[in-house]
């Protein structure tokens, strides 16, 4: 479930954002606070390593290589490669939530337009917004898993009401007959529930049939593109050559960051600084970007920062159950 913060930033004061800085649930420190801690504890074991440790002419080899760590350190572009990866999976991130569907615009346009309250138009209207909402949950359980747990078989569907159980067995033969999933057929079954509607008059007029099948095909295609959003990843590659490039990065300079005897006065050594302030800040900007990344690339998946597809399954299902729709 994405972490909601807007509301305590209502109005600008003096230092809100950094109230933000405190909490827990999404934060940077949640993400970070492991990788922080084995790269304290691996240059605190170099640092010993070189200051107890190691005879003299040992220390000369470790504090060549520091230094030639030092100079490499900065020769892949890791600020350029963090910020065209981030670009890509936050533009990915969120066409994936444009793509999001609703079904509170089908229920207002039938309601528009099968205004009638006699049992058959309540049927149609109430059936329509339940088929809907089958398909919502027969598309995110590919996606999610959190609903693939919660709905692990067409029956936990018929329990919570999504349902019946001819139903079930409709779709059971069909996927059986045809070998292929059946994730639209609900969808269909709205479609001729529209027609049938039109045949017996609850539907006035062929143009708010048309609004109504056009409504439908537009879920149709928003289901779609999710799962084409959930199919289709950043490449691979790119995830990879990122991935190398920070690491890589934060080892040189766990290395580069180390302490070498003052007293040889190496150029950017002059000075004790037991901790390495600057390159643990370093770290929590570019880690930061790449966690960022690691947690937006999958907005499907179970952590601070998914979508709450179930908290959107069992909305729709507790108004559809109700009628309020």
């Amino acid at each position: 479930m994405v972490v909601e913060y807007i509301k305590g930033i209502g109005s600008a004061r003096f230092c809100i954002f950094g109230r933000l800085l405190f909490r827990w649930r999404g934060s940077v420190y949640k993400l970070l606070w492991r990788d922080l801690l084995v790269y304290a504890v691996l240059y605190t074991l170099l640092s010993c390593f070189y200051r107890f440790y190691l005879k003299d002419s040992q220390k000369r080899l470790f504090e060549e290589v520091v230094q030639q760590s030092s100079k490499y350190r900065d020769l892949v572009p890791v600020s350029f490669l963090l910020g065209v990866y981030v670009s890509a999976v936050l533009v990915r991130y969120w066409a994936a939530f444009l793509s999001l569907p609703d079904n509170t615009g089908a229920a207002m346009l039938l309601a528009t337009y099968i205004p009638r309250d006699d049992n058959r138009a309540f049927e149609i209207r109430s059936r329509v917004v339940r088929y809907i909402n089958l398909t919502y949950a027969l598309i995110f359980s590919q996606m999610s898993a959190a609903v693939q747990s919660t709905y692990p078989d067409l029956q936990a569907l018929v329990n919570r009401h999504f349902l019946t159980a001819r139903e079930k067995d409709i779709l059971e033969e069909a996927e059986e007959r045809s070998g292929v999933s059946t994730q639209w057929l609900p969808l269909a079954w709205c479609c001729q529930l529209v027609q049938s509607a039109r045949d017996e008059g609850f539907i006035d007029t062929e143009a708010a049939k048309e609004a109504l099948l056009k409504k439908l095909l537009e879920i149709r295609r928003q289901c779609g593109a999710l799962l084409d959003w959930h199919q289709y990843n950043v490449p691979l590659v790119y995830t990879q050559v990122v991935t190398i490039a920070v690491y890589t990065y934060f080892l040189f300079s766990l290395l580069s960051e180390q302490y070498l005897d003052v007293a040889l006065q190496y150029p950017r050594y002059e000075a004790d600084l037991v901790v390495p302030a600057f390159a643990l800040l370093e770290l929590v900007m570019y880690l930061g970007l790449h966690k960022v990344a690691e947690t937006l690339i999958n907005p499907f998946g179970d952590d601070d920062n998914s979508f709450d597809f179930l908290r959107f399954l069992e909305e729709a299902r507790c108004h559809s159950v109700r009628g309020e729709l």
